[in-house]
């Protein structure tokens, strides 16, 4: 008796089984449970700037705190415009965030692509040892090298009125992290490549802007998003460098939103509005990059 064999196109449907789709539907809800207490104080957060501070103390214990309190488009953004008139320096500080967070990503794309390619395709003494000092690097939190930080910018200077905006930018173009992540990419990528190019003639420099490069859009996106949401986010060491409002970043001019009396909570929220929305379209619109990159690179 002869058994006949299906060609590899052929698919055969199988029987889904109710416990499987039991299980999915489970997942399903769950999922979309914790979809909804994750983003309820951001759904509240928005629509509360589309109201007065009147409005949201009247409806914070009714189910109308999740909509807005008239469907007259004209009487939404009241509270954005106090903003703007209350705060002479409020859109400088979104410009500032703006300008910190591309020369912030220019920097780190350049020089940490440099430093993990180094790493991952030249052999010189003591490449395994920085190496090493660099995977050791990440374990170390951020904030303990703050005050020294601080201290070493003083002694060069790059504490002046002239010089502050590039003493603050200058730190942060350096990230191990950023570092080990260029390096494991790049460990991954063919070395014929490279010799295909040196054969044609081309040299390092020349491979790694020609060649390198335009097969690395993954990484290069994944880190360049990664350092947008932190520039961004950034707190702790803008206010310790910055104390003129015109200099300061959007994060940090917020507290003088969250501090001004009399306090309006809607002022506060459409404050919060202009920082939040911007990380939330960059991962929403970007995060596949994030995927790509990070299971490129080996980064669990």
């Amino acid at each position: 008796m002869q058994t006949q064999v299906l060609p590899n196109f052929v698919k055969v449907k199988r029987k889904i089984s109710p416990a499987y789709v039991a299980l999915k539907t489970v997942a399903i809800l769950g999922l979309a449970f914790l979809c909804v207490i994750f983003l309820f104080p951001v759904l509240w957060m928005i629509v509360s700037s589309l109201k007065t501070q009147e409005q949201i103390y009247a409806q914070l214990s009714s189910w109308r705190t999740f909509l807005p309190a008239t469907w007259n488009v004209s009487k939404w953004f009241v509270s954005y415009k106090n903003l703007f008139n209350s705060f002479d320096y409020f859109g400088r500080s979104i410009l500032n965030s703006v300008i910190y967070c591309s020369v912030t990503i220019l920097g780190v794309l350049l020089l940490n692509s440099f430093a993990g390619y180094a790493l991952a395709r030249l052999e010189f003494p003591g490449s395994r040892v920085i190496g090493t000092i660099v995977l050791l690097l990440i374990i170390v939190p951020v904030e303990t090298s703050i005050v020294p930080l601080y201290v070493i910018l003083k002694n060069l200077g790059l504490l002046t009125k002239e010089l502050r905006v590039v003493g603050y930018l200058i730190p942060n173009f350096v990230s191990a992290f950023y570092i080990f992540m260029f390096r494991q990419f790049f460990v991954g990528m063919p070395k014929e490549l490279e010799e295909a190019a040196r054969i044609d003639g081309s040299g390092r420099l020349s491979t790694y802007f020609r060649i390198i490069m335009p097969l690395s859009k993954a990484i290069f996106a994944t880190v360049a998003i990664f350092t947008f949401m932190g520039a961004w986010n950034e707190y702790v060491f803008a206010q310790l460098m910055f104390s003129k409002p015109e200099q300061q970043p959007l994060q940090v001019f917020l507290q003088l939103v969250n501090s001004f009396n009399p306090k309006d909570l809607s002022m506060v929220m459409a404050a919060l509005t202009f920082s939040t929305i911007p990380i939330a379209i960059v991962y929403v619109f970007c995060q596949r990059y994030i995927i790509e990159g990070v299971s490129f690179s080996g980064l669990k």
